[in-house]
């Protein structure tokens, strides 16, 4: 089993993101609200012409969702990856998984990974996606990286950049240097399986995705600053009055990451033709409509079905995702678009705030209107 420390580490990380005031505070919903989608009084449409089929990693999904990955490793643990399992295969909605650490850490024993392949045994007909840290690519050989996506039968692996939890986590391993990227295009060219490039919690940039869309990788997802604050939740799990919990405390109160909205403009402006998650505090349909319409091709959430779950059960669960894709269907058609493709090419208007700062990244937000969210360089 996982030692002592791993599974400590796991519990305090779920019980603190459900107990705690760990989420980014309201400068997230003011980006929200600065991008306008224009209501259209005659739709052209029915509401029953909405599709939100989306093709991802092989499948074809009813809606454009990810259930990000959370946990695993434990026995406890793995009863809510097959739950959420059980979730992604009734909506047809992609699913992730935790870190697949505890793994190589147990020598992959079987009783470890069950914990995470029991999400396949359930999820049969939708993506799977596996999960390892950036760093841990320092000590694993692709023999290994292949065998942890071949021990739950993924469809993709997602590589997670953590470098600000990392720096507050107790037991955290600091190391981002530039060779790691080139891991990452030696996996690109050896696995088999899709790479995923995926933040947690903090959001990627501009010249993150460059370095990682330069070795091959295809796929990212932002996990912007909007959700669940990670640096937050490790300062928590420091003593009082040490250095790292207050390191973490001032690093969340100065909101430090790049919001949601705005990750995922950075993202698809340097990648317009890669597939990019919109993910990191997009709780709602609604939400999850704006981020669509400005280029993304999925959206992830991960607190709230985690939430639903602790408070009341699958069917909890169920109804928040039943409720999420209501919104998300209701905007779109009173913008009158019939797919996720079409909500793409609906108008959008960008408030002040977003305009400043695309402009001062760079990113001229006419042209990136009219088509990089497209997926059109010029």
């Amino acid at each position: 089993m996982p030692t002592l420390s791993i599974v400590k580490r796991k519990f305090e990380h779920i019980e603190i993101s459900l107990r705690e005031d760990v989420v980014y505070p309201d400068n997230c919903m003011d980006l929200y609200e600065e991008v306008i989608l224009i209501h259209q009084a005659i739709p052209g449409l029915s509401l029953s012409d909405i599709d939100l089929t989306t093709h991802f990693l092989g499948y074809e999904l009813h809606a454009p969702l990810v259930i990000e990955g959370m946990t695993g490793g434990y026995p406890d643990l793995g009863k809510l990856n097959e739950n959420f399992a059980k979730l992604a295969s009734e909506f047809k909605i992609a699913l992730g998984l935790g870190s697949q650490r505890p793994i190589v850490i147990h020598g992959f024993s079987q009783e470890v990974v069950e914990t995470y392949r029991i999400a396949r045994r359930i999820a049969t007909d939708v993506p799977l996606i596996g999960n390892i840290g950036i760093s841990q690519l320092r000590e694993l050989k692709v023999e290994e990286i292949r065998k942890l996506i071949e021990s739950i039968n993924a469809d993709a692996l997602a590589i997670h950049l953590n470098p600000a939890q990392e720096i507050i986590q107790a037991e955290g391993d600091t190391y981002f240097k530039d060779d790691l990227v080139e891991r990452v295009r030696e996996l690109v060219k050896e696995l088999g399986v899709p790479i995923i490039i995926k933040e947690v919690g903090t959001g990627l940039s501009i010249e993150t995705v460059a370095k990682f869309r330069d070795v091959g990788v295809n796929i990212f997802d932002t996990a912007g600053a909007c959700g669940t604050n990670w640096i937050a939740i490790e300062a928590l799990r420091n003593p009082e009055n040490s250095l790292k919990r207050g390191l973490g405390l001032s690093l969340s109160r100065a909101r430090w990451g790049i919001p949601t909205p705005l990750s995922l403009i950075e993202a698809r402006y340097v990648a317009p033709s890669s597939t990019i998650i919109g993910s990191g505090g997009v709780w709602n349909g609604i939400y999850a409509a704006k981020l669509l319409a400005l280029g993304a091709d999925l959206v992830g959430f991960a607190r709230p079905v985690l939430k639903a779950f602790m408070t009341g059960g699958y069917e909890a669960m169920k109804k928040y995702v039943e409720l999420y894709i209501s919104e998300l269907k209701a905007v779109m058609f009173l913008v009158g678009a019939s797919s996720v493709k079409e909500l793409r090419r609906k108008p959008v208007v960008l408030g002040t705030k977003i305009r400043n700062y695309i402009q001062q990244r760079g990113i001229d937000p006419d042209l990136y209107i009219s088509r990089f969210r497209l997926g059109f360089t010029r």
